[in-house]
């Protein structure tokens, strides 16, 4: 459910709007108010009503029935408060003229429809206000929903082990077992490092950067053993990725789509692959052979859409994606700013 409750934030921006308010006169009339004492009291009680017609509407009035499909009750609702309001209003100024001997220059009808004026453009900015406030808060809880859904596609991912890669990689490991080769030992550890980075070290937002390439690293090397000899996987790492953190299994889909879309026994085919890491900016680098006539796309279970998402939610402003698909080519060129 949604927040309503006003932050620090909002609180901060009223008190300041309202020193201003109360300065911007004070500043500019300051010799009138030292000598005008019957001015600075009139301006004052102005103020306070000011406040208390902005807040009966701001805080109540329009939060309870301000629907925009209930505009006709929101009117009546907004009249009826308003003559009440200015009735207690004209109730506090004669007060304040028999306590304080004031001069009543105005009759009683200026006095009525000057509030009335005054009240309604209260009213106006209260409602302003409070439209924007809740267009703030709702983009702030849609972003928060989005980033919550992101985040729970991301743990199921960590569940969700393409089982066709399991399966190729379970069966390769058979083979080696069953020959005796000497690579069984390694694919084990490497297949017990994929599957424990992904389900015990990608909590958090972030993680090491160098634990994410040791990853794709031990993800490539896997995916090429069910790979026929005229098929072919470069994969090049350049830089210094010490002490940089980078969201998990961010990188991982494009590879994925690359081998799924990219590797075809009937012919040659060859996937390159280039991670670059140089003065806090990670350039990656995925292209592979694909059909132009097969719509090509990230099928992992985050997914091309929710890759870009992500980017957004949480690399805002500080990355650029391009794919191209030119000659028979599927190119991924991802720049990051770490």
């Amino acid at each position: 459910m949604q927040n309503n409750k006003p932050n620090t934030i909002y609180i901060s921006v009223h008190i300041l709007f309202w020193i201003l308010i109360t300065s911007i006169p004070i500043l500019l009339q300051k010799k009138v108010f030292l000598q005008n004492p019957e001015f600075a009291i009139t301006w004052t009680i102005s103020l306070f009503e000011s406040v208390g017609v902005f807040y009966l509407f701001y805080g109540h009035v329009i939060k309870k029935y301000f629907k925009p499909n209930r505009l006709l009750r929101f009117a009546i609702a907004v009249f009826l408060v308003l003559i009440v309001y200015i009735g207690f209003e004209l109730v506090i100024d004669n007060l304040a003229i028999t306590i304080f001997e004031l001069k009543d220059t105005y009759k009683l009808i200026q006095r009525i429809v000057s509030k009335l004026f005054s009240n309604t453009f209260i009213i106006g900015v209260a409602l302003f206000i409070n439209l924007i406030e809740n267009w703030l808060r709702s983009q702030k809880y849609q972003k928060a929903i989005e980033r919550e859904r992101l985040e729970s596609e991301l743990k199921m991912l960590k569940f969700q082990i393409n089982p066709h890669f399991l399966f190729n990689t379970l069966n390769n490991l058979h083979t080696l077992v069953y020959k005796k080769s000497d690579l069984a030992p390694e694919v084990v550890m490497k297949l017990s490092s994929l599957m424990r980075y992904m389900l015990y070290e990608t909590e958090g937002n972030s993680v090491s950067l160098t634990k994410e390439l040791e990853y794709l690293q031990n993800f490539v090397e896997l995916q090429k053993l069910r790979l026929a000899s005229n098929q072919q996987v470069i994969m090049t790492i350049k830089g210094e990725a010490n002490g940089y953190e980078i969201a998990p299994l961010l990188l991982v889909p494009f590879i994925e789509n690359a081998f799924k879309h990219g590797t075809r026994a009937s012919k040659e085919t060859q996937i390159e692959i280039l991670v670059s890491i140089s003065d806090g900016v990670l350039t990656f680098n995925c292209i592979n052979d694909y059909q132009p006539n097969v719509q090509s796309q990230v099928d992992s279970g985050i997914g091309l859409t929710n890759v870009k998402k992500r980017l957004e939610l949480m690399y805002n402003g500080r990355y650029q994606l391009e794919i191209d698909t030119n000659n028979s080519k599927y190119n991924v060129n991802l720049t990051l700013s770490l």
